[in-house]
């Protein structure tokens, strides 16, 4: 596996991934500029990640790369620390592979994720980073809470707004999921200079 690279325009595009076989593996890049904290769930019933990971610390600009067998179902919480609420690379292999990054519970750190190349989910505007807009609601890491949480239909909140449909900014924000993948190799970036979806709204000037 290789550290995420640049195309020539200082976007970040996908890491080369060494595939386990059958698994669903998915690679993991910080460029965020800082240390993040990695701790892993699964859905209850299903199987762990190959070897039951625990939390973890990546540091920045290093990258990880971990693998889940057929069956897994769950979510991989990213952040500069433990609080459960931050944001989230969730995915499943109860079928064909499918990704998303969700912002739901709240947000702590830009993430998308790739796959065949291609940006297919998430949003790296770092929200806390907007111009004229505040959370309201920042807890401990900082993380700023999802007041659309239990929300079905939203609309996302002021503070998500910009990754509305390319991350999940309320339950049924179903343009940020993307299921039958064409690969079982998944390519995640955390950082502001990640690869985004096309259907991210652009960034502020």
């Amino acid at each position: 596996m290789t550290i995420a690279s640049t195309n020539g325009t200082g976007i970040i595009t996908t890491t080369t991934v060494n595939s386990s076989g059958s698994d669903m593996t998915m690679a993991i890049t910080n460029v965020y500029g800082t240390q993040l904290s990695l701790f892993f769930g699964a859905n209850a019933g299903g199987p762990s990640a190959v070897g039951n990971p625990e939390p973890t610390a990546l540091t920045n600009a290093a990258s990880t790369q971990y693998n889940f067998p057929t069956g897994w179902a769950g979510r991989i919480n990213v952040g500069p620390n433990l609080n459960p609420n931050g944001s989230k690379i969730e995915g499943s292999y109860t079928g064909p592979p499918d990704i998303d990054v969700s912002y739901v519970d709240g947000y702590s750190v830009p993430i998308t994720c790739s796959s065949g190349g291609t940006a297919v989910s998430g949003c790296n505007i770092d929200l806390f980073m907007q111009q004229g807009i505040i959370c309201t609601t920042q807890v401990d890491g900082p993380v700023c809470l999802n007041s659309a949480q239990n929300l079905p239909e939203g609309p996302a909140p002021p503070f998500f707004a910009a990754c509305a449909g390319a991350a999940y900014t309320y339950p049924k924000d179903d343009g940020a999921n993307v299921s039958n993948l064409g690969s079982n190799l998944v390519s995640c970036c955390i950082g502001t200079s990640c690869e985004a979806p096309s259907r991210q709204l652009p960034k502020q000037p």
